[in-house]
Order: C-alpha cells, then sequence, then structure tokens
C-alpha cells in the first residue's frame, strides 16, 4: 500500500470514529442543553488497556516523524485515538488564535493536545468586519466552537450565524499534510479546549467560558491598556495608596472633556511660564560654561568616540539676535508665584486651574514670546539680573510639582490616539493651536479620541540616543492581585540622534514597529546597537562601566514594579477577573536623567516576534516561563518559572 493509500485509510478510519463518538454524546447530551456539562462529566470514551501508556515520553515517540511514517494505517489510527482519548481524558486540550509558535510547542512538548482553529483574517475577509453584526456574528460564532456554548442569537445576526454554523464543517476540513498533530486535531474537533491563546480579546465572549477552560486575557483590562483609561483611573490612586501618579506617570489630559481641556490649556500656559525661568538659569550658565563642556554635561572622551552625557542639557537655546522684553521675565515670576499659592490649596498639581492672573490676550503674548524665546532665537537683554529670584521660585516649584525636571524648556507635548497601539499616529506638538486642531476630529463626551500627554524633554540618553525599556508582567489574579514580573527586559534604541529641534516620530518613538521603517542615521553614534536594542543586561553592563552599577537593582527595576503595581491597584474593582485568566502585558517606560523611571502605557497583548537577535532569545523564553507560571505551577508550586519572580507578601500588604 502506498504511502497516500495508507493516509486516506487514516482519515476514512478516523471520519468513522469521529461520527461514533459525536452519536455518543449527542444522546447523551440532547442539542437543547445550552451548555454542555464539563468533560469529567461526559461519557468515557477510552479504551481501558490504553491506560497504561500515559507518560510523556510515550508521547514523543508518538509524534515523531519518522515513526509515523513507517506504521501501518491501522497502528497509526490507534495511535492517533490513544493521543486524542488522552488530551480528552487529562483536558489537556489547547487553540492558538494568532501566530504563537513557542506557545504550541511548550504546550505539545507537555503532551496537550491542539484543536487547530482556523485563521480569522480568512473568516473575516470573507464575511466582512466592517459591519458591527458581522463582527458580532464572528465572534459569537468562535465563542460557540471554543465553548459549546448555544448563545440566544439576534433576530438580526441570525442569518449570518446559521451559515457560519453551517460551514463549520469546511473550517476543520481533514488536513492533507502528513502530520500526526492534524490527526489528533480532527478527531477532537467536537471538544472544548482548556487553554485559550488568543492575540484579541474580544475575539471570544469570556462570559460563556467553562469552569476550567483557561485564556490568556481578562475582560475590561481595557482600563489600564488603553492610552485614555489609564491616564484616567491613575487619578484615582490617591484612593487606594498613599501615592501620587505624577510621581512616575506624565500628566496626561483627555481632548474631549471641556473640564479636561481647561486644564490642558492652563497647564500649557503655566508650563511656558515656568520654561522662561529655566531658561533665564541656562542661558547664564551657557555664559561661563566652556565651548565644549554646556551645563549638565560630561566632557567629551575622544578616545571612545563621542560619548553621551548622562544628564544632557537636550533644549539648551542659542544666542540671538533678535530681543524680547525684560518685562517677560517679570510677568512669568508673577505667574509662578500665583501658581504656588493657589497650590497649596488643592491636592494635587493637576487639580489646580491657573489662577486669572493675566487676560486672555496677555496669556497670548507669554505664550507666543516663550515660543520667539526657544524656537526664534529670541534673548532677553540683563537676564542675568533675575537669576537669584527664578532659582528660587524653581526650587519651590520643584517641592511640588514632581514633573519640573523632565519638562526641559520648550514645552513641547505629545498627542497620541485613545486606543491604539504600535506608535500609530502619534506625534509631538509645541504650539497651542495644534490641540485646538483635535477638537473637530475628537468623539462626544466620555469617548476621548485622542489623549495630550506632556513629553519628556529631558531623558537618560545613551551615546546621545534615546530609547525606552519594555518590561514584561504576568498577572494570574486580581483578588488579591497576583503579579509576577520578568526579570529579563530589553531596551529599544532610536535610529536617530536625540535632539529636539526635530519633532519627527524617527527620533523620538522608539517603537520597533515605528523604527524599523527607518535606518539608523548615518549620524547616530556608532557604539549603538546596529539592531537598535539591548537586553537589560546588557544595559546594567554599561551602567558598570559607567560607574552606576547598582542602579538598575535599587532603583530602576524596583520603581518600575512600583509603578506597574499602582497601575493595578487602580482598575482592581473594574476588571472581570474570570477564575482561570491570566494575562501577558508589556509595559513601556522612559529613564529621566536621573535614572528615574516613567511609565509610558501598558500594552494590552505585547508583540513577542523575534525582530532582532535580542527578542530572538527573549520572547520564546518569556512564553516558554509563561507556561511554566500557568500550567506547571498547577502541578507542583515550587517548579521552575525561569525568570518570573512573583511579588512578594510583604509588598502585598502594603498595597
Amino acid at each position: 500500500m502506498s504511502q497516500h493509500d495508507n493516509y486516506f485509510t487514516v482519515m476514512i478510519a478516523i471520519s468513522m470514529y469521529r461520527k461514533e463518538s459525536l452519536a455518543k454524546n449527542r444522546q447523551q447530551f440532547p442539542k437543547k442543553d445550552s451548555v454542555i456539562p464539563e468533560c469529567s462529566k461526559r461519557e468515557n470514551t477510552f479504551d481501558e488497556d490504553s491506560k497504561v501508556i500515559n507518560s510523556i515520553k510515550k508521547y514523543k515517540v508518538f509524534t515523531r516523524r519518522e515513526n509515523i511514517s513507517k506504521c501501518s494505517a491501522e497502528q497509526r489510527l490507534e495511535q492517533v485515538k490513544f493521543l486524542a482519548n488522552k488530551a480528552v481524558q487529562e483536558k489537556k486540550i489547547f487553540t492558538i488564535i494568532g501566530y504563537y509558535p513557542v506557545i504550541r510547542a511548550s504546550l505539545r512538548k507537555r503532551g496537550w493536545a491542539e484543536k487547530i482553529f482556523p485563521p480569522l483574517k480568512k473568516l473575516e475577509q470573507r464575511i466582512g468586519v466592517n459591519s458591527h453584526v458581522n463582527r458580532l456574528n464572528i465572534r459569537k460564532w468562535v465563542t460557540k466552537q471554543l465553548t459549546r456554548h448555544d448563545e440566544k442569537q439576534d433576530s438580526q445576526a441570525d442569518d449570518e450565524s446559521l451559515k457560519l454554523q453551517d460551514e463549520e464543517e469546511s473550517h476543520f476540513n481533514f488536513s492533507y499534510r502528513n502530520n500526526i498533530h492534524h490527526l489528533v486535531s480532527n478527531m477532537i474537533t467536537k471538544e472544548i479546549p482548556y487553554f485559550i491563546w488568543t492575540v484579541r480579546r474580544n475575539v471570544i465572549d469570556c462570559r460563556c467560558l467553562h469552569s476550567d477552560q483557561i485564556i490568556n486575557h481578562y475582560s475590561k483590562n481595557a482600563s489600564f491598556t488603553t492610552k485614555a483609561d489609564l491616564c484616567r483611573n491613575l487619578r484615582n490612586l490617591p484612593s487606594y495608596l498613599d501615592e501620587n501618579a505624577d510621581t512616575f506617570f506624565p500628566r496626561c489630559y483627555l481632548v474631549s472633556d471641556e473640564k479636561e481641556e481647561r486644564r490642558l490649556y492652563n497647564d500649557f500656559r503655566l508650563t511656558s511660564a515656568i520654561c522662561i525661568l529655566k531658561w533665564v538659569i541656562y542661558n547664564s550658565a551657557s555664559d561661563l560654561s566652556s565651548p565644549s563642556t554646556g551645563p549638565g554635561q560630561v566632557e567629551k572622551d575622544y578616545t571612545e568616540g563621542t560619548k553621551e552625557a548622562f544628564v544632557t542639557d537636550s533644549g539648551k537655546p542659542s544666542k540671538t539676535d533678535g530681543q524680547l522684553p525684560t518685562t517677560l521675565i517679570g510677568t512669568a515670576i508673577r505667574v509662578c508665584e500665583d501658581f504656588l499659592q493657589s497650590l497649596e490649596q488643592a491636592e494635587n498639581y493637576m487639580e489646580v486651574d491657573t489662577p486669572p492672573t493675566l487676560n486672555k490676550m496677555e496669556w497670548a503674548d507669554l505664550v507666543k514670546q516663550h515660543y520667539d524665546l526657544v524656537h526664534n532665537q529670541a534673548t532677553i537683554p540683563d537676564s542675568h539680573n533675575y537669576v537669584i529670584v527664578c532659582q528660587d521660585i524653581l526650587n519651590r516649584l520643584k517641592s511640588v510639582h514632581p514633573q519640573l525636571e523632565i519638562d526641559g524648556f520648550r514645552n513641547i507635548w505629545i498627542v497620541k490616539p485613545a486606543a491604539k497601539s504600535r506608535g500609530r499616529d502619534i506625534k509631538c506638538v509645541d504650539r497651542l493651536d495644534e490641540f485646538q486642531k483635535l477638537k473637530d476630529f475628537d468623539l462626544p463626551l466620555g469617548n476621548p479620541k485622542w489623549v495630550v500627554q506632556k513629553y519628556i524633554e529631558k531623558p537618560l540618553l545613551i551615546y546621545d540616543t534615546k530609547f525606552d525599556i519594555r518590561l514584561w508582567f504576568l498577572v494570574t489574579d486580581w483578588n488579591p492581585i497576583n503579579v509576577w514580573f520578568y526579570k529579563d527586559c530589553y531596551l529599544r534604541f532610536s535610529t536617530q540622534p536625540f535632539t529636539l529641534e526635530n519633532l519627527d516620530s524617527s527620533v523620538h518613538l522608539c517603537n520597533n514597529a515605528i523604527q524599523k521603517q527607518f535606518k539608523p542615521s548615518t549620524k547616530r553614534n556608532p557604539l549603538v546597537p546596529k539592531e537598535s536594542m539591548w537586553s537589560s543586561r546588557q544595559f546594567q553592563d554599561y551602567l558598570k562601566l559607567k560607574g552606576h552599577s547598582s542602579i538598575w537593582q535599587e532603583l530602576v527595576y524596583p520603581s518600575m514594579k512600583k509603578a506597574i503595581i499602582c497601575s493595578l491597584v487602580t482598575v482592581q474593582a473594574i476588571v472581570k477577573a474570570h477564575k482561570n485568566n491570566f494575562g501577558l502585558y508589556g509595559a513601556d517606560f522612559l529613564l529621566g536623567e536621573d535614572f528615574k523611571p516613567w511609565l509610558i502605557e501598558i500594552n494590552l497583548s505585547p508583540s513577542l516576534s523575534p525582530s532582532t537577535s535580542v527578542t530572538a532569545l527573549l520572547c520564546p523564553n518569556v512564553q516558554e516561563d509563561t507556561i511554566k507560571v500557568i500550567i506547571d505551577r498547577k502541578q507542583n508550586s515550587r517548579c521552575n518559572i525561569g525568570q518570573f519572580e512573583g511579588m512578594s507578601k510583604q509588598t502585598l500588604r502594603k498595597f
């Protein structure tokens, strides 16, 4: 018998076996039941003799391609039946929606069988996702396939839903690939998976999940994974903890809210006044600095090449020809003095509405003159006479304004879509009229399309290049919060040297989805890695060379963990936690010149693709270690969990 005939003999036998098994299930569970009972309550279809073969080693022997190809049709059928029955009996069936080969391999080597799911993209292309009804139909269909939950269909969705159900067999048709996993999958088509990994949470209705089904998302986790909701919920942090989000999250505003809009404009105007005082200090310092070493910079070491400044004054203005009136400094001083008085009556910095120190026209003049000072190379005569009073006010502001140091003095803000990822449509702006343009494109109150956040103008640089840090963390419970941090992070560099003269995204957005579109600039320091990535261990080695050997363990890493915990606490009552759900998230941070981390955003489905040699090592590791925490720890609480570390009980008590 040829291998081709051998294959189809197996397929025919599987088809007959599956029909018999389905007939038994239908007799035991009538169609009128809305929810199929758990597998533990189903009729045991196992051959008692097969129970003696129950080891992972035997499973691996069965699934070796060379062993399968040598088997007869009858032997292969017995092997497939054994693996399928074993998976059903032990509830070791999984489904993956998306491209996650590491998760698939990790589960298979633990003896799990895959219920192979059809690619959703093909389904969406055929039906279309432009209509809300079509998206709802797809969601209902996927939910039914993965939970066997017979939902009551909406009248407007009945016809399309029935079409999807009628075509079910075509989606799960027998594969023509000679693969043991596909054969097993065909035999367990009508079983529910007990482990579901999907790139999108809303592809399935989590309310229909069985109590013993595991899925890698929580309901309503957008409360901390969208920019708008993270901004909104972090403001409630003082209600839960004695902490202030302004100490780790750059202040942020929702454009669609009138109250928010007013606060944004007031903040922009006040920041312009503060920036004028900073300009006075920096301009005076630049007069005393040598041509090669500006204020806050370290002297260049030309034996190493172009060397970065750990504390770089990245926005130091240059000498100019135009002059502005000295009264501008006096006006800025008056604005800041009035603000400090108002702050004494407010709970925090963001609650302060800038007092009516100036009228509308005077505010417009101050903002314009600040812009001319920074961008049009204007100067203020005799500004050095105001250095002492400006420094005194800045010192007082620093004690109440935790973001004073990262603000710089160019008054740059970053505009972000409220619920998009991968750096799409993000841009930096430094003019007030840019905010006003957003109103014409935003949605009604309560559903903001844009958020505006203060840009960190003075980030820590490595070889004059901006970078951010991606930290993975895993949440396995919400009551109490059970979070696991992944100790191996990675850094993402910009392809361009850092400058505030150019606000292009290629300079200021370190997201790999953005930076992969650009080639590294010839002006970028050659010591920056060509792939624009470092592991956190490489970063720690760099810090040691610079004399900061303990800064990662003592400041950077603990502060990032604290920021994440604070973010989770504010949404603990919002997230809908299913017993067996979990979530793997990616938090992005920037470091200030003092190495202090600033949370930028939290990603719902962080990229796990090996885009560089750094992520080619880290991404498979974090996926494998996630399976260790979620699967292996259920059998052995002391098992190896790789680079994950749980939050200690002592830390739990604090929160």
